[in-house]
């Protein structure tokens, strides 16, 4: 018998250290290879020159910037360009642009790492440890945006580090300017993110022990980083539209039928029912021959740009609905992912040239350790089921990634 569970053992590890290994070299190459649509690379140079506004076209199209006057800005979050300007500063030296490839690799292992480092924190072994690493990785919406160096993706990849690394903090020494200061990154790069930092506030709140002025500095310190990234924030959208609370998205410029949604407005509850169906129901796209003819072709199905439900990328988080979520903790978590998915499922765009709901991805690092918290409490180490549910979700996933994306490889 003890022989059968070495082997068990053994083949559990091998395969998911394979995984592993060939994810991570997968993402390397693309991740070197890609070299279109580097949006804050360029205003990384951009900021380097003192300027606020691209030189020239990103890609040599205007598009998904903002006009304002004689200048075009991008909407999306500074933080990524302001991390990207002393790579870029080297580079320049000798004439050369530091693509955004370069660093998310870097980023991406950090994912690996850190959802490791929170698994073993909650009390799971080394293995279990690296298939819920890997899970949230390679086995959900957040496999786009590892592979794939775009602007929109490289932003959510440094969005999703500072939300692992505020996760792992959560979860060890709760240190409140810390904490404030990850939030406050988010804040600078995907501004919903930033209300992950409902769930220190609420657990500061709930601590019975600790006094009343104890519990105001903890949020105080946890705030005001975030306080002071949104005074430059103010700033630097004053600097470019002079009007501070202008970020860009009303005039962008966006394809007519995006911009007729986003005429009905920013934010509208009208916008509800598309989000919805794209976070849990949108279906992937068959992939037919090249003569048009109803058959389906090798791989088959491919991922759809306008985006695919949360589970269809990740049918391992299925289990999230057989657990409780009694607890204080548990119960803040959800209403952190609440919190954040509000403003998203109201936002005029679902997303396009997306894998999965990527927008999901600002809130899913919660679910992935409320699942992971109370799986442990509740039933103890990852079955042998949830494991191989989470390899072959990733090998289902990398089939639907390489159905669409594969052939935009410049």
């Amino acid at each position: 018998m003890s022989r059968k569970i070495d082997i068990g053992m053994c083949l559990r590890r091998s395969a998911i250290g394979l995984a592993l290994f060939v994810f991570l070299a997968i993402a390397l190459w693309l991740n070197l290879s890609v070299r279109t649509e580097q949006q804050f690379s360029l205003l990384a140079q951009s900021f380097l020159h003192g300027r606020l506004d691209f030189v020239g076209p990103p890609s040599g199209i205007w598009d998904d910037t903002t006009p304002y006057r004689d200048a075009h800005y991008w909407p999306l979050g500074p933080f990524p360009a302001v991390l990207l300007m002393p790579f870029q500063f080297v580079a320049g030296l000798s004439g050369k642009i530091f693509y955004q490839g370069y660093l998310q690799i870097l980023l991406v292992v950090a994912v690996v790492f850190l959802g490791f480092r929170i698994a073993r924190q909650i009390g799971y072994d080394r293995e279990d440890a690296i298939y819920a690493a890997f899970g949230f990785t390679f086995a959900s919406a957040f496999l786009g945006v590892a592979l794939w160096p775009w602007s929109w993706y490289f932003s959510q990849v440094v969005t999703g580090v500072a939300l692992f690394a505020a996760i792992f903090e959560m979860a060890g020494q709760r240190r409140a300017w810390l904490i404030g200061l990850l939030f406050a990154i988010c804040l600078a790069t995907r501004a919903t993110a930033a209300l992950g930092i409902i769930w220190f506030i609420g657990e500061v709140l709930f601590i019975r022990e600790v006094s009343l002025p104890q519990k105001l500095r903890s949020i105080g310190l946890a705030i005001l980083p975030c306080a002071i990234v949104f005074l430059l924030l103010l700033l630097y959208n004053y600097a470019r539209f002079e009007n501070p609370f202008e970020q860009g998205y009303a005039n962008q410029i966006i394809p007519e039928t995006a911009a007729a949604a986003r005429n009905v407005g920013v934010l509208s509850l009208h916008h509800l029912p598309a989000n919805l169906y794209a976070m849990f129901f949108a279906s992937p796209v068959p992939v037919l021959r090249a003569d048009g003819s109803p058959v389906l072709t090798f791989p088959f199905f491919a991922a759809n740009p306008w985006g695919m439900g949360v589970f269809v990328t990740a049918p391992w988080l299925l289990c999230v609905f057989g657990l409780r979520y009694r607890d204080t903790t548990s119960r803040l978590i959800l209403l952190t992912v609440i919190m954040i998915a509000l403003p998203i499922l109201l936002y005029y765009a679902v997303g396009y040239r997306q894998f999965g709901y990527r927008y999901s991805l600002d809130f899913l690092p919660f679910i992935w350790f409320a699942m992971l918290r109370n799986y442990r409490e509740q039933r103890g180490g990852l079955s042998v089921t949830l494991k191989i549910a989470i390899v072959i979700s990733a090998i289902w996933d990398f089939n639907l990634f390489a159905g669409h994306y594969l052939r935009h490889l410049t």
